[in-house]
């Protein structure tokens, strides 16, 4: 048996459990990411109700879904191509702006290692559906993470979305949201946005930089631009745009 729980029903247990698997399901260069440390608390302070967690009976979290109302009232194609970090900067924003939202962002879906490959992350798409029409919004979008783009990076987006293996669409996180219901609206090229001098660049790649260029980083879907001269360098990750109506 398995349950729904939102963030304000979480004990001190499911809390770790949530944080750890966080943690455990990114590189460390997204967790860098400057607006998540800024606004991430933000959402769960103003959204326990739209961040979504599954449970079974043992009290184990099998996985969970982070979203964010905004409003939005512009075309879909018009979204930004800033996508993750302007969503959950504009939710933030909206929310203390007192902006009456219309449309559900998804920020994430993760289910805990233990339990991948048992179709929850189908349960957890199908339950924020549901959130969307609880709250008498309009659709659901979301700035999504291809899980196997970090073993291209040096492939383009509008290039990766479009490879196949035995005639099937190669990326297993682009497939389940097409098979979902989901429509892809486009690539939103600087989706999430990292910078740093050559020391913090230094830390994540583990190894000394003495001349600029594109440098590979564990992970990462995207190649980090690093010039030397300038003492920079910049991380622009690939994510796309897609729709439940």
């Amino acid at each position: 048996m398995v349950t729904y729980l939102k963030y304000s029903d979480l004990d001190n247990h499911l809390l770790k459990q949530y944080r750890c698997a966080i943690n455990e399901a990114f590189p460390e260069i997204i967790l860098r990411s400057q607006v998540t440390k800024k606004y991430w608390s933000s959402l769960e302070s103003y959204f326990p109700q739209t961040q979504i967690f599954l449970v079974n009976g043992n009290s184990d979290l099998l996985g969970f879904m982070n979203t964010i109302p905004i409003f939005w009232d512009q075309k879909l194609s018009d979204l930004p191509n800033n996508g993750w970090d302007w969503l959950l900067k504009k939710g933030v924003e909206d929310f203390e702006d007192k902006m009456k939202p219309n449309v559900l962002g998804g920020l994430q879906i993760i289910v805990t290692k233990k339990y991948q490959g048992n179709g929850y992350s189908k349960l957890l798409i199908s339950k924020g559906k549901q959130v969307v029409e609880s709250l008498g919004l309009e659709k659901l979008i979301i700035p999504i993470r291809p899980i196997l783009k970090h073993n291209h990076p040096k492939i383009r987006m509008k290039d990766y979305i479009d490879l196949k293996k035995n005639n099937e669409i190669y990326d297993p996180w682009i497939r389940t949201h097409l098979e979902s219901g989901a429509k892809i609206i486009k690539v939103c090229e600087n989706s999430m946005n990292v910078r740093g001098d050559i020391n913090f660049w230094e830390e994540l790649l583990d190894k000394k930089i003495i001349q600029s260029g594109n440098y590979e980083i564990d992970g990462a879907l995207n190649l980090v631009s690093i010039d030397v001269v300038d003492d920079s360098g910049e991380y622009r990750e690939e994510n796309i745009w897609i729709c439940y109506t």
